[in-house]
């Protein structure tokens, strides 16, 4: 069976649980007609309003991330609907995010590094980053926000380390379009994120990794709204009592798993730098 066949077995497999799965929830609530049109009208709004992306990965995007097997290598996490390629290369030993002049927050650096599930360091191991600023807002999806703020990436040197300085996100609810904000009140759920940095990693031979990393005494890590605050990815925010201004530091190390020869699913070409 060639891989287009197996993709194809798949699919179908899916869809159709998909649709046995709703056709079981009709019949179990016994929905009637004018709630089923209701519901299609409630879709149909969703994707012509343009809150798809949202929604899907506040309600579905974790449980992909659980059904992930690591195999060994950091947890990966959502990558949610703000992530946007293309940001500026780094250099420097810990270079600073593009950001304003008068960028507000407190100052962040964050360290960390770059493993196999073996322990040796991944050198040139690609770390693209981006979060939000000290007001829970995106570059690229506020207009007030220069392009590319808080968004960039950087290369790990010879032991497989790597840093960038930036400032503290915020935590901040998710944006009340009013399609999510019903269906969240449906389910009961609050709109709340707590604070993160996202980050995807790509290093030649290993599976590439999508994660946030959190930090600890955040007030909605019990409650993100999303579900996919992982213990795992929580790391403690230091006091850096000799910088000019508030600062604090962070580190946090990752690992990624080998992929077997051949086997290109989730790996990067590293080649090109543009």
């Amino acid at each position: 069976m060639n891989e287009a066949t197996n993709a194809d077995t798949r699919s179908n497999k899916i869809v159709s649980d998909i649709v046995d799965g709703l056709k079981e929830i009709i019949r179990r609530h016994q929905v009637t007609l004018t709630e089923f049109r209701e519901a299609v009208g409630y879709i149909r709004n969703v994707v012509q309003d343009g809150e798809l992306e949202l929604l899907t990965a506040v309600l579905f995007e974790a449980a992909v991330d659980e059904a992930i097997d690591s195999l060994g290598g950091t947890a990966s996490n959502v990558e949610g609907p703000f992530y946007v390629a293309g940001a500026p290369m780094l250099d420097g030993a810990a270079p600073a995010l593009p950001m304003r002049a008068d960028e507000p927050g407190k100052q962040l650096t964050f360290n960390g590094a770059v493993r196999s599930t073996d322990g040796r360091p991944l050198v040139s191991a690609l770390v693209d980053v981006w979060q939000a600023d000290d007001a829970g807002l995106y570059a690229q999806f506020a207009p007030e926000i220069p392009e590319w703020n808080l968004r960039g990436r950087v290369r790990t040197d010879e032991e497989g380390r790597f840093a960038f300085r930036s400032v503290v996100p915020a935590p901040y609810d998710i944006p009340g379009l009013p399609h999510t904000a019903r269906l969240l009140n449906v389910l009961r759920l609050g709109p709340h994120r707590p604070a993160h940095v996202h980050l995807k990693i790509a290093a030649a031979g290993h599976r590439d990794l999508t994660t946030q990393v959190y930090f600890a005494g955040d007030p909605w890590l019990e409650q993100d709204v999303v579900g996919a605050a992982t213990p795992s990815l929580v790391t403690e925010l230091r006091d850096l009592p000799d910088a000019e201004g508030p600062a604090r530091a962070c580190t946090f190390d990752f690992v990624l798993s080998p992929v077997d020869a051949g086997d290109r699913e989730g790996v990067r070409d590293l080649a090109p730098l543009a």
